[in-house]
């Protein structure tokens, strides 16, 4: 398509968390569909293809002191993105500007519209439940200034944006009972990578579960934590040969203690290769329950043909593959027992697994599904 399209990602695109996968792909499926393509993004040592080739690419350093850093929190100014983005509009014309979550657009709302072009905004969750549900991981004098203007970015970018997308329904939903009269679509989330055909072998299951996450982040902390010292022991009853593994980055000293002395827990702090402990388990938990968007590690375990037992809110936007034998939910102690059981009964495939989650997450289908929306809001 011939018009032209910027990006504007506050992801750093070179770390393997939910966020900066999640952009990687986002930034894919629009470069499918634009010819002319620009991207303003975190500068980083670009050592692996994560941008295609397509993209003009304006890496941004923010090379702020931490005096002016401070000044201009309070200003409205959570990013380092502000100052090249103002410039960097001074100078380009756009016919389209994607903003890549609703943050990035702390204090550029007015500048970004002052360009006339139309505005697409990419809410990865919505803002007033993740701060909520992480916010106490920073200190008072960070927490107040960034919580007050990333709200009101997310308020602004939805009622400024021509065009807002979501991850979920559940998010999209949200934000249609704040405001009416709306351009809200749920596009959903997909891989980055291509997903290849493969065959994977099937084996007798064991009795290995495993949790994956930023074992430093609160919001995984907490849930992590209260897995391991309420439900483990439910697992245990079912399964007396069962083991855990928790592998992921920065682990809590929190979650080491809560696992001293428990022989059939293990943590791995920072594994080479992730993708290789998953499919060396048998099943896969995730017990975050806070927050919105879209659970992105619950991905690790589908490409491998894990089954996934998983709390309710972790559940949200993974709800076809129920249907499928791949995903089983809990809300509280007693159902997880429950989805437990029906866990271990099911025996569903690995291969079946994994094809019920190419189709559901495939990079070709998230393309698709921006075509039909894009087509039917008349952006293109």
């Amino acid at each position: 398509m011939k018009n032209r399209l910027l990006i504007i990602t506050c992801h750093k695109l070179d770390e393997n968390n939910g966020g900066a996968n999640a952009s990687k792909a986002f930034i894919r499926c629009f470069a499918a569909l634009f010819d002319d393509c620009s991207l303003i993004y975190p500068e980083f040592e670009e050592t692996m293809p994560y941008i295609p080739s397509k993209y003009k690419r304006y890496p941004c350093h923010d090379s702020r002191s931490k005096v002016r850093k401070a000044i201009d929190m309070y200003r409205g100014v959570v990013g380092g993105l502000y100052y090249c983005v103002r410039a960097h509009l001074r100078e380009h014309q756009y016919d389209i500007i994607v903003v890549d979550h609703s943050a990035t657009s702390t204090a550029l709302l007015r500048t970004i519209r002052q360009t006339g072009a139309k505005l697409i905004t990419i809410h990865h969750n919505v803002e007033r439940d993740y701060l909520r549900d992480n916010g106490k991981e920073r200190p008072l004098t960070y927490r107040i200034p960034y919580t007050y203007f990333a709200k009101k970015a997310e308020r602004d970018s939805l009622r400024c944006s021509d065009l807002n997308l979501t991850l979920t329904e559940q998010d999209a939903e949200v934000f249609r009972c704040w405001y009416a009269d709306l351009c809200v679509r749920h596009w959903g989330t997909f891989q980055w990578q291509p997903i290849k055909d493969k065959t994977l072998e099937e084996r007798t299951p064991g009795q290995t579960f495993i949790i994956t996450g930023s074992l430093g982040f609160l919001q995984s902390l907490l849930p992590i934590t209260e897995f391991v010292r309420s439900y483990w022991p439910l697992v245990r009853k079912v399964c007396p040969q069962a083991r855990l593994l928790i592998a992921g980055r920065n682990p809590h000293r929190k979650l080491m203690q809560a696992c001293t002395g428990q022989g059939d827990i293990s943590i791995i702090p920072s594994p080479d290769n992730m993708d290789t402990l998953v499919e060396q388990a048998d099943y896969y938990i995730c017990p975050i329950n806070a927050g919105s968007g879209l659970k992105l590690r619950i991905m690790d375990a589908l490409k491998q043909g894990l089954p996934v037992v998983c709390h309710q809110v972790s559940a949200t936007g993974y709800e076809p593959l129920a249907e499928s034998g791949a995903l089983f939910v809990y809300r509280d102690e007693g159902t997880f027992s429950e989805a437990l059981r029906q866990l271990l009964a099911a025996r569903t495939k690995r291969q079946d697994i994994y094809q019920a989650y190419k189709a559901l997450f495939s990079p070709e289908g998230g393309t698709a599904r921006l075509r039909t929306i894009l087509t039917e809001e008349n952006i293109i």
